[in-house]
């Protein structure tokens, strides 16, 4: 791995471009030409420019900052030689179909703004030369930053859910999903609900959903009512809330009421404190709560709540518990890393959108250019060796669409201090606690 001063020169250039907000011109359109976002490196190695466009300010500052760090350690194992890795792109050094050219992060604050997110696309692509914009997005944010990837005709790389990105509802042909999407999270919902009937004879019956209104939430009800319905469950009560509530008292007493078997929450990090804190003043315990991602793993909801998030579950597209010899490296170099400034565990929401710069890389590898048409059917038609991926799905085929319709995820469970993997049964490392302990009050 790099030294420390490669380090320091890296938060520079993090904390330079996060200082210059959105201050990108729009000179020029269409397909950037094939030397687009390559140049000589003082040793004379093409670099590749890849956009990382997240949030480094704002609500979710912390988790794009952690987002950044991983990609900064993926940097390092693309770059250098570490034949003793076994994830892909690990044995030799740089992208070997391009003489070795080098991989090179150019970060961008977005800010969690829409905005922001444009005009900072916009100046990733026109200045920096960038072939390709990947990051940490919620889905509203991915299709305003779709529009003008679209327009200069460059690959996007996104791991957030919404199902409306890749069903054709709005014709991205740059966009382009390895991850999960929220028809995949909640049949896991689901299916998980299932299997505890099965093999617990928890008897569960009837479902609330509990949903914050944004695009992550509101896109989120439909899904999980059709698959309610599909599976045979009761819906005793759905809620829609602001994502900037500060008082949840009312939403709290009908959940309370209402007495679901399973709660399904799509909630942010201050919404999801603010809903468990409301609850204990309530004296309300939900029987059981199954949330959809969001702040239930991110590090900050986590840190706030410590013990408290015992045996709440998560839907997840990958678990630090995974019994692959890449997750067990990956958990002990993140560990390890010079990067990991906050000395924290690897979590599902770092790993779930750094993944898509491996892939960036393979794609790479494959085209031999960075030419825009060349490196978007690499990537939508990767070769791939699935013990080498950090996230193991069951494969990777992509739909006309761009959404990969075989990937897969997990239920997991937060338990002394970590979440471990309780469904499918194949890759359970515990078995879950049903229902949920009361809380104390």
């Amino acid at each position: 791995m790099k030294k420390l001063v490669s380090m320091i020169l890296c938060f520079a250039m993090v904390l330079s471009i996060a200082a210059c907000g959105g201050s990108g011109g729009t000179a020029g359109s269409g397909t950037p030409s094939p030397s687009t976002g390559s140049s000589p490196s003082s040793d004379g190695t093409e670099t590749i420019k890849i956009g990382v466009l997240t949030p480094l300010t704002g609500a979710s500052a912390q988790l794009g900052g952690q987002t950044v760090e991983v990609y900064q350690m993926l940097v390092d194992i693309i770059n250098e030689e570490h034949p003793e890795l076994a994830v892909a792109m690990a044995a030799s050094a740089g992208i070997t179909s391009m003489n070795g050219a080098k991989i090179e992060l150019v970060v961008a604050d977005h800010k969690s703004d829409a905005t922001t997110a444009v005009s900072e696309a916009k100046r990733l692509i026109t200045e920096k030369n960038v072939v390709a914009i990947c990051g940490e997005f919620t889905s509203a944010l991915a299709k305003a930053v779709a529009v003008v990837t679209e327009q200069y005709q460059i690959p996007l790389m996104v791991s957030c859910s919404s199902v409306s990105l890749t069903d054709g509802t709005n014709d991205f042909e740059w966009l382009i999903r390895y991850a999960i999407n929220d028809d995949t999270y909640v049949k896991d919902t689901f299916d998980f609900i299932n299997y505890l009937n099965e093999t617990q004879n928890a008897n569960i019956k009837t479902v609330a959903l509990f949903s914050e209104d944004s695009e992550f939430g509101a896109n989120l009800v439909p899904v999980e009512e059709r698959y309610a319905k599909e599976y045979g469950f009761e819906l005793v009560e759905k809620i829609n809330y602001s994502s900037s509530a500060t008082n949840l008292t009312s939403e709290v007493l009908k959940l309370k009421s209402a007495d679901p078997d399973v709660l399904i929450m799509a909630s942010f990090v201050s919404d999801a404190l603010l809903f468990v804190n409301t609850c204990k003043e309530q004296q309300y315990t939900p029987n059981f709560i199954i949330g959809q991602r969001g702040g239930f793993i991110q590090s900050d909801y986590l840190d706030a709540m410590g013990d408290k998030n015992n045996y709440i579950c998560t839907t997840g597209s990958w678990a630090a518990d995974i019994n692959t010899e890449v997750t067990r490296q990956m958990n002990e170099l993140w560990a390890n890393s010079e990067y990991n400034s906050g000395k924290i565990d690897l979590l599902d929401s770092h790993v779930k959108d750094a993944i898509n710069l491996l892939f960036l890389a393979m794609a790479l590898e494959k085209a031999g250019t960075t030419e825009s048409e060349a490196l978007r059917d690499a990537l939508l038609h990767p070769d791939y060796d699935m013990d080498t991926l950090i996230i193991p799905w069951a494969g990777i085929e992509f739909n006309e669409y761009g959404q990969n319709t075989l990937s897969n995820g997990v239920v997991t469970q937060w338990y002394d201090g970590a979440y471990h993997t309780v469904y499918p049964a194949s890759a359970a490392a515990m078995e879950a606690v049903f229902p949920l302990p009361e809380w104390e009050y």
